[in-house]
């Protein structure tokens, strides 16, 4: 029985730890000044799905938002988190895949156009 209670109490410290280390994670990386028009939920579902691989497929007003940022914006996003050295599930190139994946994904079907590139 104590064992049960102990075994309890791991799995909700687990829980929790799991919970909230994402997005303390997510507010730690340096965010670029051209992702503010990025909510708070869309970029804690991008870094869920980029980051810790998450399966789920962004909603479609977290894509618009994302291509409206554009390409250059989602990559400089992706690079702080990689630099930062967050721990991230698989590796590198798992982020990057997982990131291209997110924006042809979301370029896709988004019916916003990209920004053009700064110069």
């Amino acid at each position: 029985m104590a064992m049960l209670k102990n075994l309890s109490a791991l799995t909700i410290l687990l829980a929790v730890t799991i919970a909230l280390l994402p997005r303390a994670t997510f507010a730690t990386v340096g965010i670029p000044d051209c992702a503010k028009g990025v909510t708070g939920d869309c970029g804690f579902g991008f870094f869920k799905i980029i980051v810790l691989g998450d399966t789920s497929a962004p909603t479609d007003e977290c894509c618009r938002q994302l291509v409206k940022a554009g390409k250059n914006c989602h990559n400089q996003f992706v690079e702080s988190i990689v630099l930062s050295r967050k721990p991230i599930k698989g590796t590198i190139s798992d982020v990057y895949r997982r990131s291209n994946g997110t924006w042809n994904n979301c370029s896709a079907t988004s019916s916003v156009s990209p920004l053009e590139p700064a110069h």
